[in-house]
């Protein structure tokens, strides 16, 4: 089985490290961006298949990175992270293309999960 690669998009370092640490293991590379525009080039170039997004960076939103990423025909599943615990944002997130939401209060569970699930093609929502 192919191993995975991650971009890690967040604009706090302290969350990208975390990120990075749970999810370099299972994956092949792991490249990390602290801003919006960097998301798309950089998810390109890497050839990645998972996006990991935060939700707030300075003039969008991980909703707003996710849109623009499906809009331009990125491929890669789009997971979004967030401290926001609601299943109308979990539904939002996936309307707006991504494949999975994660709670981060739930993230050493949840991430892991999510990963799995959307690598199978399939959505991955919180359970409430």
């Amino acid at each position: 089985m192919a191993r995975n690669r991650i971009l890690i998009a967040d604009p706090n370092p302290a969350v990208r490290q975390t990120l990075l640490d749970l999810l370099q293991e299972d994956a092949e590379t792991v490249s990390t961006v602290d801003n919006a525009e960097a998301v798309a080039g950089t998810a390109t170039a890497l050839s990645a298949n998972i996006i990991v997004l935060g939700m707030n960076f300075k003039g969008a939103t991980g909703f707003d990175i996710a849109r623009r990423l499906r809009q331009a025909g990125c491929p890669a599943q789009i997971i979004i992270v967030s401290a926001h615990e609601s299943s109308d944002l979990a539904r939002a997130a996936v309307a707006v293309g991504a494949s999975a939401y994660v709670f981060m209060s739930r993230l050493l569970d949840d991430l892991p999960a999510a990963v799995d699930t959307v690598c199978e093609g399939k959505t991955f929502e919180p359970a409430p």
